[in-house]
């Protein structure tokens, strides 16, 4: 047998199957001697091009007594070329135009964790019949409910060639990183975060606040079923000695997300309520239903942010603390991130400081406007922040207690 590339030119180790069992690499003439009886067989031919690109025939034969020579044509693998735009939500890829004379189309594929894959094990994301059009943008492809394009993601793909014969061939995989944000070129925060001092809380923690001398947490116990009042008590407690400076007990059985200073009074938020109690009598003042299942709560200076429960939620919402009429201006930049969970929330002024349960840790910081400005890197995720004193207060998933300095980086 003998194997060639459409145009004659002969192809020198491609790997040969007769009937499934390895029969030996071509020659530099592209010829294999096989010694075959008469009647049908299979021939499937490999060729590895290098660089990862494959070629691959599939031939029936017929043999009879005589000697003969058989030629297979295999397809000739394209290269992937240098993505045309790459953002957090789109990959624009292009190739190589194949010329192969008995073009089929084109098949693109796929891989959102390795770059060991081929036609079978990767995600067809594109079929083109037209040859001359070698290009296409992905987007909106979900795997599992979530994007196959989001940010700060490692993707890669290969393209094939495939001929009227089914014959194909596969290119090099090509290896894509989205950008971790957007915005992230027009960034102007950029911070650091140093710990200063750490405790543990007395119980769970489902919030924290400052009042601008003392921090407020809020205690959880939880107490019978799902419908049983637990015992909450806001605790006032003096950031340096950590002593005891007031309690304020009350009930609910709903669970707490979140406490807020208004400079009067203290927020608490629940996952469809927020209620506003006062923090030297212990009265509640104010209650009414919230729109969203809130993670967290802030305080502006006049109006209340609440970071959305809700899976993959792509808002932030906003709060009249007057009449609870809420609206939802401001998009959590985590959003960009196909899998994410929205969580903590601090404000500061001209700053809204963010985190997120399952997306890469660290704190993005949107502006007064809603446009997202800078991050702030490092392995913390609080679920409840709070500023005091130009220093981050964070909480974390096992109540613990974080007081960390604030540096300016590159």
């Amino acid at each position: 047998m003998r194997a060639t590339f459409e145009d004659g030119q002969p192809i020198a180790g491609v790997s040969v199957l007769l009937n499934g069992a390895e029969s030996g690499q071509t020659d530099s003439t592209g010829q294999l001697f096989l010694d075959t009886p008469a009647g049908q067989h299979v021939l499937r031919l490999n060729l590895d091009a290098g660089e990862g690109r494959v070629s691959k025939a599939e031939q029936r034969i017929e043999m009879g007594t005589e000697s003969q020579t058989v030629t297979v044509k295999l397809p000739r693998p394209v290269r992937m070329l240098t993505p045309l735009e790459v953002t957090t939500s789109m990959v624009h890829l292009a190739w190589e135009r194949s010329e192969e004379p008995h073009f089929r189309e084109y098949k693109v594929y796929a891989h959102h964790y390795s770059p060991a894959f081929d036609e079978t094990t990767g995600t067809l994301i594109h079929v083109g019949t037209d040859a001359s059009r070698t290009d296409f943008q992905l987007s909106g492809v979900y795997l599992g409910g979530s994007p196959l394009v989001s940010a700060g993601k490692t993707l890669y793909f290969r393209v094939f060639v495939l001929k009227d014969d089914g014959s194909l061939a596969g290119s090099s995989v090509l290896q894509v990183k989205t950008p971790s944000w957007s915005n992230e070129p027009h960034f102007t925060r950029f911070y650091r975060l140093s710990i200063e001092q750490q405790f543990a809380g007395a119980r769970p923690i489902h919030g924290v606040a400052h009042d601008g001398s003392a921090l407020w947490l809020l205690y959880r116990q939880e107490v019978g079923g799902y419908y049983d009042n637990d015992k909450l008590t806001l605790v006032r407690l003096d950031p340096v000695t950590r002593a005891v400076l007031a309690e304020i007990p009350f009930e609910d059985y709903l669970v707490p997300q979140g406490l807020a200073w208004d400079g009067a009074s203290l927020w608490v938020n629940f996952d469809n309520k927020l209620v506003r109690i006062n923090a030297s009598t212990g009265e509640l003042e104010q209650s009414f239903m919230a729109t969203s299942l809130g993670m967290s709560v802030t305080w502006t200076g006049s109006h209340l942010l609440r970071t959305n429960g809700a899976a993959r939620a792509t808002k932030i919402e906003q709060v009249d603390p007057a009449t609870g009429a809420s609206s939802w201006g401001f998009t959590n930049p985590f959003s960009e991130y196909g899998s994410h969970s929205n969580k903590g929330i601090a404000y500061r002024s001209g700053e809204v400081w963010l985190t997120d349960r399952v997306a890469q840790s660290g704190i993005a910081i949107i502006d007064d406007s809603g446009t997202h400005v800078g991050f702030v890197e490092g392995s913390f995720s609080f679920p409840h922040m709070t500023f005091m004193d130009g220093k981050l207060v964070g909480v974390s998933e096992s109540s613990q207690v974080y007081i960390l300095n604030i540096q300016q980086s590159e």
